[in-house]
């Protein structure tokens, strides 16, 4: 492909979800990551990008920012700003500092007359109302970009629905001056990847053993937690819980949820705290375990070579954390050929 189209990427984390953009014809010659740990990843990942590590909000980052997504001339600016202030998975932060970053996109957009960006965060941010304006996030999205002759698509998509084999909803912001960039369409329920057919393949492996399988190591819980895996009550087919002592509590409080993946279906969104038994339903189907970092890699839309720096091989938790927080990769492909 002869053009090639430039990416700016804001709020990278280690750029998980740009996996497939190169083989697209998009380039990512230009990020920025606040963590030193995910804009190293991300500048292993990107070799020919610069990554400006830093507070995207620091007047001088910014400044630069937009004078080098000026030169470079970028054609497609990628948004993920942190969305635990609107994020059901947490406690809801709509108070807190990063609730208002969509405001530097905004003035970003406005300096840089970018061609297309969009922005995606969790499923409640659009209709999110902020303590300073009684408008929704969506509303002033529109009401400050469309008078400068940008084009506002939002839609709430489900990564499963581009072949993830994980549910992961999110609030997709689709923002052009060059025509209307309408959203890509997401498949039927009965075209959905399952978890069984994500990860089946793989064999048994043990809490606390390795398989000899790169990232394929069950991860260690005692045995008082481990025993409740799997003890499904079928009214509500789902959990018992349990303390940290193992004794099964009466209320469902805070602590341990011993809740296994459904494998006939596409995985509930995987969070950070994977290796952890929570309410998240992070453990096998079959092995009384949490899942492996392979198994999520997997269940992420990833293949199973993917890249993982070797600083970072050794460090599971940072690939839970950075898989835990990404957009699935196979959804933003889908939105790169939409733009295409």
């Amino acid at each position: 492909m002869t053009n090639r189209l430039k990416i700016y990427s804001g709020f990278t984390s280690a750029s998980v979800f740009l996996e497939h953009a190169e083989q697209y014809g998009f380039d990512v010659v230009l990020a920025n990551e606040l963590n030193k740990i995910r804009a190293a990843w991300t500048r292993d990942k990107h070799p020919n990008a610069e990554i400006v590590q830093g507070d995207f909000t620091d007047p001088k980052i910014f400044a630069y920012i937009v004078q080098r997504s000026k030169e470079e001339k970028i054609d497609l600016a990628c948004f993920s700003p942190c969305c635990q202030p609107f994020s059901k998975a947490g406690f809801q932060h709509l108070y807190s500092p990063e609730a208002f970053l969509f405001l530097y996109i905004l003035k970003y957009i406005e300096l840089t007359r970018v061609p297309t960006a969009w922005i995606e965060n969790a499923e409640e941010f659009g209709r999110s109302v902020l303590a300073d304006d009684p408008r929704t996030i969506e509303q002033r999205i529109r009401d400050a970009l469309e008078p400068l002759g940008y084009h506002i698509e939002v839609k709430i998509q489900d990564a499963a629905g581009f072949l993830t084999p994980q549910h992961r909803r999110r609030t997709i912001i689709l923002i052009s001056r060059i025509g209307v960039w309408k959203h890509p369409i997401e498949c039927e329920e009965k075209d959905y990847i399952t978890v069984r057919q994500a990860i089946d393949h793989l064999p048994s492996v043990k809490a606390g053993e390795r398989s000899g399988i790169t990232f394929h190591n069950g991860p260690y819980a005692p045995a008082c937690q481990l025993k409740y895996i799997h003890a499904f009550t079928k009214s509500h087919n789902t959990i018992d819980f349990v303390s940290t002592k193992g004794v099964p509590c009466k209320k469902p409080k805070p602590q341990y949820v011993a809740c296994s993946i459904d494998p006939d279906k596409p995985a509930n969104t995987i969070v950070q705290k994977s290796a952890s038994i929570t309410g998240f339903r992070t453990c096998h189907y079959r092995d009384k375990r949490c899942l492996t970092v392979l198994e999520i890699i997997l269940l992420t839309g990833l293949p199973q070579d993917w890249f993982v720096p070797l600083w970072a091989r050794n460090n599971e938790q940072l690939i839970r954390d950075v898989l835990g927080e990404c957009f699935c990769p196979l959804h933003t492909l889908a939105i790169l050929k939409t733009r295409n």
